[in-house]
């Protein structure tokens, strides 16, 4: 919370408005389970190989979107970011099954308002996920790689976030308090000739209802990379991606046509990430990376992301290496 002083009736009102009223208040985009992390590094690893990603990402928003243009009618927010970092670890079980548990916290999910002093703010776990991937074609000498997966988002707690008793808005919610199930499809084409790799990564996520009757959109991500080689220890990457996710249904609550869809949520963006990789020594990979949306089409009225950065450190280790043996010398 903010170092503002607010006082409890107000702080009740403000909420009952947003709380009673779900389909009626504006949604910030993006606002619910892990951001988009380090995507780069989702391959299947060779047997006995453990792969550690480390991630934060920083998101700015101040712009509010009806269907393709800006809204230009009055608003309740001034801007929105959150902080996020996130851990991934993955395993290779085999040289075709790898497994995959990720998990992430928000150090603040923020919300400034613009016409009261006022800035309301969640912080906590996010939804972790569980993946199987499994190495459908692998062929390392033609450098292609068409990888297929499975996973399962849980939330490390049902209960939604309350501050001074009063539960806080669903867009600075740290999680979706609920379960949820992906599929993903990874294809990936080197050239070392010249130093260049192309891959692509689709993935489509499902989301149950949460114990209040309120489900998230599903969303579908299409990514396309390009990775060149610069100079020693130095790859430029180009990503495209593409994010699809269909209105939020609230089961418990009807909306002002009697239906259960949530108007102001669902969104199609294009966005182009240009990001810098940096080889530390062969072993650590040191990624930075910046989002700009190019196109947004957003349902209803909603809060809109700017842009955001991220860093990633990702390192490989081979468990599987047996130690040198010395042999004892033997005295005749």
């Amino acid at each position: 919370m903010s170092g503002h002083t607010i006082k409890p009736a107000l702080l009740i009102l403000i909420w009952a408005g947003l709380l009673i009223s779900p389909n009626t208040s504006f949604a910030q985009c993006c606002s619910t389970g892990s951001p988009v992390g380090a995507s780069v590094y989702v391959g299947v690893l060779g047997k006995n190989y453990l792969r550690a990603i480390s991630y934060y990402r920083h998101s700015y928003s101040d712009t509010y979107y009806e269907k393709d243009h800006k809204s230009n009618e009055d608003v309740q927010l001034s801007n929105s970011s959150f902080n996020f970092a996130g851990l991934a670890v993955a395993y290779g079980v085999t040289k075709r099954l790898t497994i995959e548990l990720d998990a992430g916290y928000y150090f603040d999910k923020t919300q400034n308002f613009k016409h009261i002093d006022y800035q309301t703010q969640g912080y906590g776990l996010s939804n972790g996920t569980l993946t199987f991937k499994y190495g459908t074609i692998i062929r390392p000498v033609q450098q292609i790689e068409l990888t297929t997966g499975f996973g399962i988002r849980f939330p490390f707690s049902t209960k939604p976030q309350e501050v001074d008793g009063v539960q806080l808005n669903r867009d600075v919610q740290p999680s979706t308090n609920a379960f949820g199930v992906s599929e993903m499809l990874f294809f990936n084409k080197g050239f070392p000739a010249i130093t260049l790799r192309l891959f692509s990564i689709n993935r489509y996520e499902y989301n149950f209802a949460d114990r209040r009757d309120y489900k998230y959109g599903n969303v579908l991500l299409n990514s396309i990379f390009v990775s060149k080689k610069i100079v020693k220890y130095f790859f430029g990457i180009l990503q495209v991606r593409s994010e699809w996710k269909t209105n939020d249904k609230d089961y418990a609550n009807a909306n002002e046509n009697g239906g259960n869809t949530v108007i102001n949520s669902g969104f199609y963006l294009l966005t182009v990430s240009p990001q810098l990789s940096y080889s530390i020594v062969g072993k650590w990979n040191l990624t930075a990376s910046v989002d700009l949306p190019m196109y947004k089409y957003y349902n209803g009225k909603q809060m809109t992301p700017g842009y955001s950065v991220a860093v990633s450190l990702t390192r490989d280790f081979n468990l599987g290496k047996k130690q040198p043996q010395i042999k004892p010398e033997v005295i005749k």
